[in-house]
């Protein structure tokens, strides 16, 4: 899920914490979720990020030095746009002159009230990852279109390889159980963790983790390395992927520090993101039949990894990470190639050898 509404990215998200500044407040910064409440692990994780981007002990005044030029950047990354978009500079965008569909699909989503323009206010106040997740409602019904439409039998089971092409690769991705079908419940199991928030669920200690990474995985992770120190194995259920890169990779760090192990059991499903997060394990253990899922992330209308030169700055986030969890730069550059940012790869045994996912 790296690709999921990348459209406007820099504009939200520009450095993984959100327009919170945006009253002049600058204790807002530590609401990375920007959800009005600060809580003391969301805190914690921004200090960390604020004292490392600092490279010294982190005094009050550096901390508002650094709120206050989060939020210029914030600014003046929202300036920049609207200079691009808003043609007779009033402030606003017209939605129906954007050439780009998907462009303009996600501004209809930002346009709070629905008048076909989008002003810098709106844009401001929208919430993203929200907006990128279904809710239950929602995953219902399109369970019910798609089960009326394909179920020709009745009986809640999709035969994967009687689907057209174009549904095919999108449902064959909630085959938990790797038959070749999908029955009703697995799709809706899908579909949930694809459209909830990371949870961590601790038995015996193991934690058990299911969801979608987004702003505020870093905080549930430390949460749970500080009041569950009998954790030592993370063992991901589904993981489909991040809506928030940034965080995903920071989250993914914590467990390298603090020493956590992941495991993938012969029914977990692990992809984008998700694959990232379970490669920061100290030790990585994959079962036959474990789904590992790789793509290319995408950066916009049209762009995705792989059109970015090799030495452009836009890949060293992800080849760092990569070096410091011991995955080889070959890997990277693998999963670029070998799905676009609207699809997904499925790792067979031989590359999951290849590129060391699995250190058992």
């Amino acid at each position: 899920m790296k690709n999921l509404k990348a459209l406007f990215m820099g504009l939200i998200l520009i450095s993984s914490v959100t327009y919170a500044q945006k009253d002049g407040n600058e204790v807002n910064i530590l609401d990375g979720n920007n959800d009005g409440i600060i809580d003391p692990y969301e805190a914690m994780d921004i200090i960390f990020m604020l004292q490392k981007s600092n490279d010294k002990p982190l005094s009050i005044s550096e901390f508002k030095k650094i709120a206050r030029k989060n939020q210029n950047e914030e600014k003046e990354e929202f300036e920049r746009i609207f200079k691009k978009y808003d043609k007779d500079r009033d402030g606003k965008i017209i939605i129906k002159d954007i050439k780009d569909d998907e462009l303009k699909e996600f501004m209809v989503m930002m346009d709070a009230n629905d008048n076909g323009k989008l002003t810098e206010k709106e844009a401001l106040n929208f919430d993203m990852e929200r907006a990128m997740l279904l809710s239950e409602e929602q995953i219902k019904e399109q369970a019910d279109h798609i089960y009326k439409e394909f179920d020709k039998n009745g009986d809640n089971t999709l035969e994967l390889s009687e689907l057209p092409a174009d549904y095919k690769e999108y449902i064959s991705e909630t085959d938990i159980n790797n038959d070749g079908k999908t029955e009703r419940k697995e799709f809706m199991q899908f579909m949930k963790a694809n459209n909830t928030r990371v949870s961590f669920e601790v038995k015996n200690g193991v934690a058990y983790m299911s969801g979608v990474i987004s702003s505020d995985t870093p905080s549930k992770v430390l949460q749970l390395i500080f009041e569950h120190p009998e954790v030592k194995v993370i063992e991901m259920v589904s993981v489909p992927g991040s809506i928030n890169d940034v965080a995903n990779l920071r989250a993914a760090l914590y467990i390298r520090k603090f020493g956590l192990s992941t495991r993938l059991t012969s029914t977990s499903m692990v992809s984008s993101g998700g694959t990232d997060f379970f490669l920061a394990g100290v030790n990585r253990e994959v079962e036959k039949g474990a789904k590992i899922g790789v793509h290319s992330w995408g950066a916009g209308p049209g762009e995705q990894g792989k059109d970015f030169p090799k030495d452009d700055p836009e890949h060293q986030k992800y080849l760092d990470f990569y070096a410091k969890v011991g995955i080889p730069a070959a890997f990277y550059w693998y999963t670029l190639e070998m799905a676009p940012a609207n699809g997904m790869h499925w790792m067979t045994d031989g590359e999951i050898v290849k590129y060391n996912i699995e250190t058992k």
